[in-house]
């Protein structure tokens, strides 16, 4: 009979990502117990489990999954009945079908919209092939609310949006994709935590989900959480290698560590498995700007925006086009996100700071950084660009204050390096080695935080041959540049 512990090590054998090893046990010990009649009747069927054996199967077809068998994990999952088959799967069966173009495919796609009525992606696969599905009046209505949604975060109406998908998600709570989307609006909103706490719950719902799962990736990039990155990467890997989020994943995961041009290698895959996905142009978009190549991140960026225009992709355009010295485009696009999202405090921090590299505009650019704290006193783009300004200024006391107060709320390894810079620049080197330390702590290949560091130590510990024409001097603000501090 099936037992748990033998369930238990195919699951571990999944978990570990030896889908190999899973199948071939699962296939060995239990598959032909499935048709042994002497096992599944008589005087044995009461002490059989019936849902430890539809387990059995479910953990094979997991492993055929994985090992991008759609065919035969479809004809695994066919061998449950269809009245113990449970919504997860009906959506692989009906995934798997449309992948090997099965003649059945709709059939099981329309199975799963009676079952989950507001699962979009069933509607849009039936509504391509034509009228006649068995859609009710909440079908339609759940449906029209996702599209006027998402019509909403197109035009960068994210609050709206986000109440829209609210009120659809009161109705339907276990609807993964509502749930998804309802978080890159939160997190177009710059509302990272719970954002990060909706994209969970949405994986949690549905494990092979992997649409939005490309803002997620981009979020936890933002959050500098290259555990995390990795994680939800190989597990949308192990769902479907078909699509583009898993790719685009593990490329800015190789992105964090340093990888680049492996990082590169994986986005371009992402981009030949879906060439109209928004989300692997803006992560080449990204990519691109670590290399220090402003212009291919110019060209990633607008074709990621003329897929999809999001906030993201504006404020990729303009760091590319500030990077590439080319301040009146990074403007124009910083201006149309602040007309859009006038009240946004990233998008009023992006204008600021494209207007502090010219020295005419230094004092609009400091209201404006001024006013984008005062919508958000917790915004980082904001206390970067006005901390820079405060040194471009030679304020040093002011950017120490104001670095040493969103250091409570934001505590990250960047922000401890830009703070000991701007100590090292006020001539406070114990302060700034501590800072730096902690920095290294935190993230120990933050490169940035090493040469700091070194910098620092040098300054503090003179050698006996003066030979970098550092010691015993104080660094002055033109020491450091721009970059320094942006």
């Amino acid at each position: 009979m099936a037992t748990q512990s033998l369930l238990d090590e195919i699951q571990q054998l999944l978990d570990s990502e030896l889908c190999e090893s899973a199948l071939q046990l699962a296939e060995l010990e239990c598959k032909p117990r499935l048709h042994d009649p002497q096992f599944v009747s008589g005087p044995t069927r009461a002490q059989l489990a019936s849902e430890d054996l539809e387990q059995i199967v479910r953990d094979i077809s997991d492993a055929r999954w994985a090992l991008g068998e759609h065919d035969l994990c479809l004809a695994q999952l066919r061998q449950i009945p269809r009245r113990h088959r449970t919504v997860r799967d009906v959506a692989r069966m009906a995934r798997c079908a449309a992948l090997v173009h099965s003649s059945d495919a709709r059939d099981l796609y329309e199975e799963l919209l009676v079952r989950q009525p507001n699962a979009t992606e069933a509607y849009e696969y039936v509504h391509a092939r034509g009228a006649g599905a068995p859609f009710d009046g909440s079908t339609r209505h759940d449906v029209a609310s996702i599209t006027m949604a998402r019509t909403m975060m197109r035009r960068l109406e994210y609050k709206a949006a986000a109440s829209e998908l609210q009120r659809l998600a009161r109705r339907h709570r276990s609807n993964a994709h509502v749930v998804a989307l309802h978080a890159t609006c939160l997190f177009m909103l710059d509302d990272v935590r719970q954002s990060r706490i909706l994209y969970e719950r949405a994986r949690a719902l549905d494990a092979m989900l992997v649409h939005e799962m490309g803002a997620y990736s981009a979020l936890l990039m933002q959050e500098n959480d290259a555990h995390a990155v990795y994680a939800l990467g190989s597990q949308l890997l192990r769902t479907d290698q078909t699509r583009p989020e898993g790719w685009v994943a593990m490329a800015r995961f190789l992105a964090m560590t340093g990888q680049t041009q492996e990082a590169l290698a994986l986005v371009w895959k992402a981009q030949a498995l879906a060439p109209l996905c928004a989300a692997a142009y803006c992560a080449e978009g990204g990519i691109q700007l670590l290399c220090e190549c402003p212009e291919e991140a110019a060209k990633m960026f607008a074709k990621a925006h003329e897929l999809e225009p999001t906030a993201q992709t504006y404020r990729g355009l303009i760091s590319a086009h500030v990077q590439n010295g080319e301040h009146k485009f990074a403007y124009s696009y910083a201006k149309q996100l602040v007309e859009l999202m006038p009240q946004n405090a990233r998008a009023l921090a992006a204008v600021g700071s494209v207007l502090a590299h010219s020295a005419e505009s230094h004092a609009k650019a400091v209201r404006l950084l001024e006013s984008a704290l005062s919508v958000d006193p917790r915004c980082t783009d904001a206390v970067i660009a006005l901390a820079s300004l405060h040194v471009t200024n030679n304020c040093l006391s002011d950017a120490v204050s104001l670095l040493e107060k969103h250091l409570v709320d934001n505590e990250t390894d960047d922000m401890y390096t830009r703070y000991a810079d701007v100590l090292t620049l006020a001539n406070e080197l114990p302060k700034a080695a501590a800072n730096y330390a902690v920095a290294l702590e935190m993230n120990p290949s933050n490169e940035r935080a090493k040469a700091g560091h070194e910098r620092v130590d040098r300054l503090m510990h003179p050698s006996t041959e003066s030979d970098d024409g550092e010691q015993g001097q104080e660094l002055e603000p033109s020491d450091m540049s721009d970059d320094d501090m942006l």
